[in-house]
């Protein structure tokens, strides 16, 4: 078999790796820490996208929500009127709108008295407009009726880790609500935990009147500019802001770049570092190898032939690293994920495991690997015969 044979390589490098077992592994985990972080961190990043776009499309397409303007100018209304929710609901392209009224409120459950998110709404026409949302349904007995007093929806989790069922008594801040509905499970801690009664209920319990937090409206086409002038209109100023799912989704964007960046940032340094692990490797092995280089040489193999086999030890060294470092990532990522999920009750943060994050991974190694070795190896193939089979 002949220096060049392919085979006779991959045969040369198993053995100058197998006889160096040692500072192999040391090699190879510089690397694999590497990959681990970038494994996890592109999977976590996938799952996040992939949930948020998955809400986006459960909330569907035609859904506005009008909400108050984070960072306005002080001394500005952050609520919303009945007479806004009826002027938006009055516009031809709006099929239904229901304003939200939202508050944190002292709650007695198992553990004791915490507070929690309650949500009021006039029950009709929030109905009329979640009939397209698919993450806001009823999973036991049923929404209330705008007629209805002291009568309380539950999200899944509260009502899960409370033993509350259809029937049961709650008291929230010292008024008893009767739990008539139990929702399906949504995801997300704070809808998940959140409590849901009639909004002149929530009125009496806070002492406000005509307030609402938010609005949700369900339109034919998102027109966005006639929605703020109609609100405009009445208010006298643009204190709010009108957000269509795309929006939603194009502000989400913005936000995982910016953390997406800092990710690949600490990953790149680990990545660093593993490659000059690598180098310093190649460099020994060169070195060590030296008299072997001048026999080869003297055998007939060429400076193709030598850079070839130092390329392949260093791709193979970092290939061999990022495979520890993908069984290693796939365990910090679902660790992850099922931390977030058992402590803050969301799957937002469950990693996707899609096959390019397995490409990206090892292919990243192989690369840097390659990169890593390519000067140890140009050295190495410039050796001269006579001078390598001197040296001591």
């Amino acid at each position: 078999m002949t220096i060049k044979s392919g085979v006779h390589f991959f045969e040369l490098v198993g053995k100058f790796i197998s006889h160096r077992k040692r500072r192999s592994i040391l090699t190879t985990l510089g690397i694999a820490i590497g990959v681990a972080l970038i494994f996890s961190l592109i999977s976590i990043n996938k799952g996040m996208v992939t949930y948020v776009e998955g809400s986006i499309d459960d909330m569907g397409g035609n859904i506005v929500t009008i909400m108050p303007k984070l960072g306005g100018p002080s001394g500005l209304s952050s609520y919303f009127t009945k007479e806004e929710v009826e002027a938006v609901r009055s516009l031809g392209f709006v099929k239904a709108a229901a304003g939200i009224y939202a508050t944190v409120l002292p709650v007695e459950l198992r553990s004791g008295e915490e507070f929690v998110g309650v949500y009021g709404y006039d029950s009709e026409a929030l109905s009329a407009v979640v009939n397209d949302i698919q993450t806001f349904k009823v999973e036991r007995g049923r929404f209330m009726k705008d007629s209805e007093i002291q009568k309380v929806v539950l999200g899944y989790l509260i009502a899960k880790d409370n033993n509350l069922g259809l029937g049961s008594l709650l008291e929230i801040d010292g008024f008893n609500f009767r739990v008539i509905g139990i929702l399906e499970k949504i995801g997300n801690s704070d809808d998940d935990n959140s409590i849901n009664v009639n909004v002149k209920d929530l009125w009496d319990i806070t002492g406000e009147t005509d307030q609402y937090n938010f609005i949700l409206a369900t339109v034919v086409e998102p027109k966005e500019d006639v929605i703020i002038r109609t609100i405009e209109r009445i208010r006298g100023r643009e204190d709010f802001e009108v957000m269509t799912p795309e929006s939603m989704m194009k502000a989400f964007n913005q936000i995982l770049g910016t953390v997406s960046a800092v990710f690949i940032a600490i990953a790149g340094i680990s990545i660093i570092a593993g490659s000059v692990g690598v180098a310093n490797t190649m460099y020994m092995a060169v070195f060590e190898r030296t008299r072997e280089i001048g026999v080869m040489k003297a055998i007939g193999a060429g400076e193709w032939d030598i850079l070839a086999i130092f390329l392949l030890e260093s791709g193979l060294l970092s290939l061999i690293g990022g495979l520890f470092g993908v069984a290693f990532g796939l365990l910090i990522a679902t660790g992850f994920g099922y931390v977030a999920e058992v402590s803050m009750g969301t799957d937002a943060l469950s990693p996707a495991f899609t096959s390019d994050v397995y490409i990206i991974s090892l292919g990243l190694a192989f690369v840097v690997g390659i990169l890593s070795g390519f000067f140890p190896a140009r050295y190495a193939s410039k050796l001269e015969p006579v001078e390598a089979l001197r040296y001591e």
